[in-house]
C-alpha cells in the first residue's frame, strides 16, 4: 500500500499489522525534555493557586529531568 500521509500509514498498519518500531519519544529524549520544560514554563506562575497545579508541575519536572538524564546517556554511549 502506498503511504502518502499519517492517515494512510495508520490504515496500512491496521491492515497489514506493521507496527512502528519506536514507542513514543524513544531516541528523541532531548526533544521530549524540551517539550516538558515548555509546559512547565507556561504553568509555573500558577503553581501556588492549587495543590493540583503544584503536583502536576512537579510530575512534569520529574519527567523532564528523566528525559534529560536519558539524553545525556544517549550522547555518552552514541555509537
Amino acid at each position: 500500500m502506498l503511504v502518502r500521509n499519517r492517515k494512510d500509514l495508520k490504515l496500512a498498519n491496521k491492515r497489514y499489522g506493521q507496527t512502528p518500531t519506536r514507542f513514543g519519544w524513544a531516541g528523541r529524549n532531548d526533544e521530549y525534555g524540551r517539550y516538558w520544560r515548555k509546559l512547565i514554563k507556561s504553568k509555573w506562575p500558577k503553581r501556588n493557586q492549587s495543590r493540583w497545579n503544584k503536583k502536576v508541575i512537579l510530575s512534569w519536572v520529574k519527567l523532564a529531568r528523566t528525559a534529560d538524564l536519558h539524553a545525556r546517556n544517549e550522547m555518552r554511549w552514541k555509537a
